[in-house]
């Protein structure tokens, strides 16, 4: 269980819960990502795909598909290299640069703008818990693709990818050689670290989402399905909550 202190507003504070198979035991808004079973409200029910950090790398690469076996290993004809920063190692400018990227991604894929504050606010919230971590693939010193992570003491979490299709030397393909090359390579360094479980961080079932989630099964991942839920504990949660359930947000103390 991995517990992040959001934010505390109103005398209340605002938890995440990662991967609780019992209650936490706090009080305040409390939400669970990736409960073993239902805990309080039941916001949805998750499908996600788990590869087991304990096996060999042979074994990993081995479950991958064909055609993702090969893109991994062109990755070092194409000059592709991996950079990894976590937890007290990420700086402020390694943010920065994340998320002017990361936003500038989602434009390119004509999603609804997010704010760029808002990515770096979030970030710089699990960076100061220590429990985020940023990956990155180059190819001749451009960045590509980005990961980032969601880091416990034993598992980590997909949390965002980001992948550019910048400069006239870099096409789809190489992007795709560089994102599969990153993902293995992230698998590899949080093995290294003593991480037993990489969660792909969901893969829907949704049409919307078909193409994002063959990529996650093209590396033999197992399915997984648990739950995100919400639990208010105490009476100044309980009347926090219920202001945000009328007026939809919070003003700042």
């Amino acid at each position: 269980m991995l517990i992040v202190n959001r934010r505390k507003k109103h005398g209340v504070d605002f938890r995440e819960v990662w991967y609780a198979e019992e209650k936490c035991g706090l009080d305040g808004i409390i939400l669970y990502r990736g409960a073993k079973r239902p805990i309080g409200k039941v916001l949805r029910e998750v499908r996600t795909l788990i590869t087991d950090l304990t096996q060999s790398e042979e074994e990993i690469v081995a479950k991958c598909q064909k055609d993702c076996r090969y893109q991994i290993r062109r990755a070092a004809r194409e000059n592709i290299t991996a950079y990894f920063k976590v937890g007290k190692e990420i700086t402020e400018q390694d943010i920065t640069d994340f998320c002017g990227f990361f936003v500038e991604f989602w434009k390119s894929k004509g999603m609804e703008e997010e704010t760029y504050e808002k990515y770096k606010e979030e970030i710089e919230t699990y960076a100061k818990e220590g429990v985020f971590g940023i990956t990155r693939a180059n190819k001749d010193g451009e960045a590509l693709v980005y990961h980032t992570y969601i880091v416990g003491d034993t598992f980590v979490r997909s949390y965002q990818s980001a992948s550019q299709f910048r400069g006239e030397h870099v096409n789809a393909r190489t992007v795709s050689i560089a994102n599969r090359y990153l993902h293995k390579a992230d698998m590899m360094y949080f093995k290294e670290m003593g991480k037993t479980v990489y969660d792909w961080g969901g893969a829907g079932l949704r049409e919307e989402v078909k193409n994002i989630t063959e990529f996650k099964e093209s590396f033999g991942g197992e399915e997984l399905w648990y739950y995100d839920c919400e639990e208010v504990v105490g009476l100044k949660a309980e009347a926090v909550k219920g202001i945000i359930n009328l007026i939809g947000v919070l003003t700042d103390d």
